[in-house]
């Protein structure tokens, strides 16, 4: 299933409500559920806080069948910004002596089970899976 949603912090319960209808659709079990969600919310409010003079929708496809999500997410007008190049975070640190950002695009690297990165013509296509282990 696809769906548009606005570039707003406000579409995260809707976008939460649609993939929510598409895991349950295709009996996603709970396991792999946060997972999704947490990517996706952070992928989406990347995209609204580092364009926000956009105003272009970001198309959603969530595909839901035999114990495996595939998301695709898709922005238009923008620059590329690869979410899947290696950044430097390092999690000994103390909180204090951290670097700010990076974080969420290092913990979705570790919890889906793929992500892929595509720009081409001001287009940005980011995909991830999500299985059962």
């Amino acid at each position: 299933m696809h769906k548009k949603f606005a570039r707003s912090y406000d579409s995260l319960k809707e976008i939460y409500d649609f993939t929510e209808a598409v895991l349950d659709a295709g009996r996603i079990e709970n396991s792999v559920r946060y997972p999704v969600h947490f990517a996706m919310e952070e992928l989406f409010t990347n995209l609204v806080k580092y364009n926000p003079e956009n105003n272009q929708d970001v198309l959603f496809d969530v595909e839901a069948n035999d114990g495996m999500v595939t998301v695709t997410i898709t922005d238009n007008d923008v620059d590329a910004f690869d979410v899947t190049a290696a950044r430097e975070v390092d999690t000994t640190l103390p909180l204090a002596d951290r670097k700010v950002g990076g974080l969420g695009l290092h913990l979705i690297c570790h919890m889906v089970d793929t992500l892929n990165y595509r720009h081409a013509n001001r287009q940005s296509r980011i995909r991830f899976t999500k299985g059962t282990s």
